[in-house]
């Protein structure tokens, strides 16, 4: 999976970020179950830069602020819900498809018995006629 999105872990843990190729990478923040935190910039899965709250004297040049995490999480968030969203839609119309089968094959089941109710009354006019006719 690529982009953004949301992955909660059958241990209760949970991730919120970016992805690519099914791994954490880019900005992201991993939530522990207990409620604990680690944010930052992910490279192959592991959290390669954690994030910092000090917007004045960064820790290193390289460090990533926790606001641009917090976006990156608010983008994943938005990604997740659309996500859910495009599954109730396919859910709804996987029924409505599966409603037009069913009426589909009705109307074939009911066009076929009028088709052999139309030549069994057609034989049997046939038959009256043949047998009634006088000679």
């Amino acid at each position: 999976m690529h982009g953004f999105g949301v992955y909660s872990f059958a241990n209760g843990h949970r991730y919120e970020g970016a992805w690519h190729e099914g791994r954490r990478q880019g900005l992201g923040m991993y939530t522990f179950r207990n409620g604990e935190t680690q944010s930052g910039h992910w490279q192959n899965g592991i959290l390669d830069i954690p994030s910092t709250q000090n917007t004045t004297h960064p820790v290193s040049p390289v460090a990533v602020y926790h606001s641009k995490v917090l976006n990156a999480v608010q983008e994943a968030r938005r990604a997740a819900d659309k996500a859910y969203d495009v599954a109730k839609v396919d859910e709804r119309v996987n029924r409505a498809v599966a409603a037009a089968n069913r009426a589909a094959n009705a109307a074939r089941v009911a066009a076929a018995l009028l088709m052999c109710e139309t030549a069994v009354s057609g034989q049997w006019l046939m038959f009256v006629t043949l047998f009634s006719s006088p000679k």
